[in-house]
């Protein structure tokens, strides 16, 4: 039996770590205007999708700034070995609009798109920087360390645990 599993994905600190940001200048990629991806992140997070062949949903901000196939052609340009299949829908300004519920926003925004595509859903995680446990207890693995993101100790195992 062929098993449909989803990663709902965010960037900034999980591939795109604060130590991209802060070490120098040549981590700026002009093209899309903003830092590269830490090569180590995206090492780690090659070798989740190689192991489990997911569809990838990105949940992250940048749905906002860039569309799907410039998503994508990101991705390609850091070394990125899967593409973005979707993007969750953008709930930010409209049911929320207060920076203290960006958790629960992003945490929505990946629950409803979850809900509404179930029939062909069978394991799914989120991974992100924000602390979305409180409204997804069994499916969410956090980056706690913004200068280290997917490659953070553990994190990987967690993952695979969620969706093998």
């Amino acid at each position: 039996m062929n098993i449909n599993r989803y990663i709902f994905l965010d960037i900034d600190e999980v591939l795109a770590t604060t130590h991209q940001f802060y070490t120098n200048r040549k981590n700026w990629n002009p093209e899309y205007n903003r830092h590269r991806f830490d090569e180590k992140c995206v090492k780690v997070f090659n070798s989740i999708v190689e192991t489990t062949n997911p569809i990838i949903i990105l949940s992250s901000d940048w749905k906002r700034d860039f569309t799907i196939e410039q998503l994508n052609r990101i991705f390609e340009i850091n070394g990125v070995n899967c593409k973005i299949s979707d993007i969750t829908p953008n709930l930010w300004g409209i049911q929320y609009k207060k920076l203290q519920d960006l958790d629960e926003c992003r945490a929505e925004e990946i629950l409803k798109y979850q809900v509404d595509h179930a029939d062909v859903i069978d394991k799914w995680v989120a991974i992100d920087d924000l602390n979305l446990t409180q409204w997804i207890p069994d499916n969410f693995v956090r980056c706690t360390k913004a200068s280290e993101g997917i490659k953070q100790s553990n994190v990987k195992e967690k993952i695979l645990n969620i969706l093998l």
